[in-house]
């Protein structure tokens, strides 16, 4: 017997959003891991292009922190790519209908 029971999907207060800019997918026989990163890149400072220059030239690595990692299943992971592609088609959908010139009504 089975029954179809409503998901609230709940948002706590305190939770914190994050710039997700470099993402490692791992894999496994029976999942998938997703580790998603934040990459700041340090100010580079200087009164002209020669000192900004000479103070790019001393980074010699950045950071990337894990801010989220999450284990799926195989099954959960195919729902993901597929809502991220339905997502995607719609995302290019609404940009197309903004660059249409308005058509005036006759």
């Amino acid at each position: 017997m089975s029954k179809k029971i409503k998901l609230n999907f709940v948002f706590p207060e305190n939770i914190e959003s994050k710039f997700v800019n470099n993402i490692i997918v791992q894999h496994q026989k029976e999942y998938f891991t997703l580790s998603f990163f934040e990459t700041v890149i340090p100010p580079i400072l200087g009164e002209t292009e020669e000192e900004r220059k000479i103070s790019s030239e001393k980074i010699e690595s950045i950071d990337a922190k894990c801010i989220a990692r999450f284990i799926i299943t195989p099954e959960k992971i195919s729902d993901f790519i597929n809502a991220i592609q339905e997502t995607i088609k719609n995302r290019e959908k609404m940009l197309a209908l903004e660059k249409q010139p308005d058509k005036e009504e006759s």
